[in-house]
């Protein structure tokens, strides 16, 4: 099989020259014009939903969506799925309901991005027979239904929601500890925030020169007392506690210098506030300090939860499996419950939980989810298949299970390893400097007024000083922010930032690695004579659309995105008769007419005539050839310029891959990387081992299927282009959209520009310490200035951080 690269496309859209960049009509997502590729839209999936909602009337979705960019459709819109656990959903929440009854459940959905898909998903619900009320929450990623019991087909509207790009799935317990976190952390920014604001409105007066014996300055200072007491517990917890487990680790984290600020300034109010000693209260800067140091952790988390939601929590069809005993009944049960020597059935799309062998029939399957093969297999009865190797046919097969899924190498692929976050190297090192130089100051400072002015009190306001103006609240808050920039700058451009520790890590790679098929190549094979659909009647195109319609086949896949490029599957989609027939390892059939029989399948299946040539798949009506489709596997668009650009940026490249090594060593000659680094018919292990060995602290690795995911564990950095299989998005560090490879060039080039706007960060924070802290020393800080300072610097961090570039 060839290697296809398409060149630049000459281009005709306004302006937009040879090898543009334009934005796609639907999603907003940027790409660049090729030679025979769309020039309005980025994908097929996305010139299918653009002609239907034009064709559902439903225009108003573009005007509320303005400048927003949405996850590019691709084949989605084309996928088969099985909605059983959809059905289960719902009678789950219909049990004990009378028919006609509201009943109520909550999904996730992926593919929400703004108020357009809102207005979108209502209009789509509001169709449904037995709709009731929906909410859809685009920040969480969630809808909840309202629906009458009995009324109402599930599956009908998971359907519609699938042909606009949207997908629903089970809400997943991951997913719920993520936002009860979120959630919780912004109610502590709230109650932080009116404590700040009632602390700074009593604590106003005393600066305006409110006497001490004022009639109720004593009640003022209770409250800001109380308020300053409730916000180091609301606010400060949240901090001592992760300060505390870091320390436990023998780690450093930012959070150690925000609780050392905190508790200082509080011990140094209370006590201020016993003596009387007016410049010892810091009452209000502990609660504006909280809130600050709360808002900055919020959004920097918010923002990356955002990402995080738009894709599903898991893949459903590896959660349960259908069980069928010797008198053929069946029963669902969790796959950890399957045992070794049970039958159990396979539907068509599902990959197998286990290893299995084929039983009382013939079946096709597909490997490329866990070895990157991307040709389907016609495996015959009796043959034995890994766990992960999907049914890509039309048939429920029944198979036998040769093991179990507890310890199984599908077990490890699914299961990932665990949390990858840490703290930046250089961090540490700043706070451990930031520690002791504070420390020291601080201890001298005091010592030094002590032995001089012989002034206990002002040697004690000297330390609490230098303690409370040096807290890191520029970096605290600045460093959020600057993040929260990033990521959502980042977005508009298809790249999704999942985990900030990334940065520190992504700034000691020197390699990447990339699995080929998928990642390298297109997710799907690509029609390489697209011209003879051209030639095709309206009555050939009907019969086409019923053959490919409910087929998992990559092949169907490719077929159904090059006829929605061209509209036709709008036009004969709605007639599709069903009574497809299959024959495992030929092809499909189907007949409209007791004497008209259509197929599509190998070239020679039940044709009258072979004819010579390079054709994949063949479609014939009554033994007489139609079409021969010729099928290639197709790098992605920009991937000889991409990888080029990362090979000058000094990066080395590899290509791990479980596919054959002819193909293998073809893709890797095309793109121009070292074959010294490109490995071939790797099993996932062998692909972990290989990394372990080859310095895994420098290395990023971008794949995309289950077969990827121990390299996933065991690389420093990782990402994704594969958005939808529950299996790798959710462990990646990022995930990118669109065909191109774009994004690890963006991320790369700004670990650079992030990493001098935060040096430029610190040079206001070293500044503005020096200056607060000569002031402490010589005596002259008190609580006011303290509270113009903080914000001024905070300001100035803040503006910094604006100035980068995405």
């Amino acid at each position: 099989m060839a290697i296809v690269v398409t060149g630049a496309a000459s281009g005709n859209l306004g302006n937009a020259g040879e090898g543009s960049h334009v934005e796609c009509l639907h999603c907003g997502t940027r790409f660049r014009m090729r030679e025979g590729t769309d020039k309005d839209f980025c994908c097929a999936g996305c010139r299918f939903v653009y002609q239907l909602i034009d064709k559902e009337g439903l225009e108003r979705f573009y005007h509320l969506k303005g400048g927003e960019a949405l996850a590019p459709v691709k084949s989605l819109a084309f996928q088969e799925r099985d909605w059983s656990w959809l059905v289960a959903e719902v009678e789950l929440a219909e049990a004990g309901v009378e028919r006609g009854a509201a009943a109520k459940r909550v999904f996730e959905m992926q593919g929400l991005s703004c108020v357009a898909c809102v207005w979108l998903i209502e209009k789509l619900f509001q169709r449904q027979q037995g709709a009731l009320r929906i909410v859809v929450d685009s920040q969480r990623g969630r809808v909840t239904l309202w629906w009458q019991a009995g009324e109402f087909a599930a599956t009908d509207f998971a359907r519609e929601l699938l042909k606009f790009g949207y997908v629903v799935g089970a809400v997943g317990e991951g997913t719920r500890e993520q936002q009860s976190q979120t959630r919780e952390l912004a109610t502590r920014v709230g109650v932080s925030g009116a404590l700040a604001l009632n602390a700074m409105v009593f604590t106003l007066p005393r600066y305006l020169g409110m006497e001490a014996d004022f009639l109720l300055a004593g009640v003022f200072d209770l409250i800001t007392l109380a308020s300053a007491s409730i916000a180091l517990f609301v606010g400060g917890g949240f901090f001592f506690g992760r300060a505390w487990r870091a320390m436990a680790a023998g780690s450093l984290h930012m959070d150690l210098p925000i609780s050392i600020g905190l508790i200082t300034a509080y011990v140094g109010s209370l006590v201020g506030w016993l003596s009387g000693m007016e410049s010892l209260k810091y009452f209000d800067f502990v609660a504006v300090f909280a809130f600050l140091m709360l808002a900055g952790r919020w959004l920097q988390q918010a923002a990356l939860e955002k990402n995080r939601e738009r894709v599903l929590s898991g893949d459903l069809s590896l959660r349960e499996v259908l069980i069928e005993d010797d008198e053929g009944n069946t029963r669902l049960v969790a796959v950890e419950e399957l045992k070794e020597g049970e039958y159990f059935l396979l539907k068509p799309g599902e990959p197998s939980p286990v290893d299995a062998r084929l039983n009382r029939s013939d079946g096709e399957f597909s490997f490329e989810w866990i070895n990157g093969e991307p040709e389907a297999r016609t495996l015959r009865c009796g043959a034995e298949i890994p766990g992960g190797a999907m049914n890509v046919g039309r048939e429920t097969l029944p198979l036998q299970a040769i093991n179990i899924f507890a310890g199984s190498r599908l077990e490890k692929l699914m299961t990932g390893g665990g949390d990858v976050a840490e703290t930046s190297r250089d961090l540490v090192r700043v706070l451990q400097w930031y520690l002791i130089v504070v420390l020291v100051t601080a201890v001298a400072g005091a010592l030094a007024w002590l032995g001089w002015a012989h002034d206990g009190a002002r040697a004690f306001q000297v330390f609490i000083s230098v303690l409370v103006v040096s807290c890191p609240c520029a970096l605290g808050l600045a460093l959020p922010f600057l993040d929260e920039l990033i990521v959502s700058r980042l977005r508009r451009s298809g790249v999704f930032i999942q985990e900030i520790s990334m940065w520190s890590r992504l700034k000691r790679v020197s390699r990447v690695v990339f699995d080929k098929t998928g990642t390298l190549t297109l997710d799907s094979p690509k029609l390489m004579n697209s011209e003879v659909l051209d030639h095709l009647s309206a009555e050939q195109r009907s019969a086409l659309v019923n053959l490919l319609e409910g087929s998992y086949h990559p092949i169907a896949r490719a077929l159904k995105e090059e006829m929605a490029s061209r509209g036709w599957w709008l036009i004969d989609g709605k007639s599709v008769d069903h009574s497809v027939k299959e024959t495992v390892g030929c092809g499909v059939e189907w007949s409209d007419k007791p004497t008209i029989t259509w197929r599509l399948g190998k070239p020679g299946w039940q044709e009258r005539e072979e004819l010579e040539g390079a054709a994949t798949s063949v479609f014939t009506c009554d033994g007489i050839r139609i079409a021969a489709f010729e099928f290639e596997e197709a790098l992605r668009e920009d991937a000889c310029e991409e990888v080029s650009a990362l090979s000058h940026m000094g990066y080395e490249l590899g290509i791990l891959s479980g596919d054959q090594d002819e193909r293998v060593m073809r893709v890797a000659k095309t793109l121009g990387i070292d074959t010294n680094n490109v490995l071939a018919g790797l099993t996932p292990e062998e692909k972990a081992d290989w990394i372990c060995h080859h310095n895994p602290g420098s290395i990023l690795y971008i794949g995309d299927g289950a077969n990827d995911s121990l390299a996933f564990d065991a690389a420093a950095c990782r990402g994704t282009p594969a958005v939808g299989t529950g299996i790798l998005e959710s462990r990646a560090d990022f995930y990118f959209l669109g065909r191109g490879l774009h994004a690890i060039r963006e991320l790369l080039k700004l670990v650079h520009q992030r990493r001098q706007t935060i040096a430029l960060i610190m040079t206001v924070s070293v500044t503005y310490n020096v200056l607060a802290v000569a002031i402490c020393l010589a005596g002259w800080m008190n609580p006011l200035l303290a509270s113009v300072l903080m914000p001024l610097s905070s300001l100035a961090a803040l503006f910094l951080a604006n100035t980068i570039r995405v």
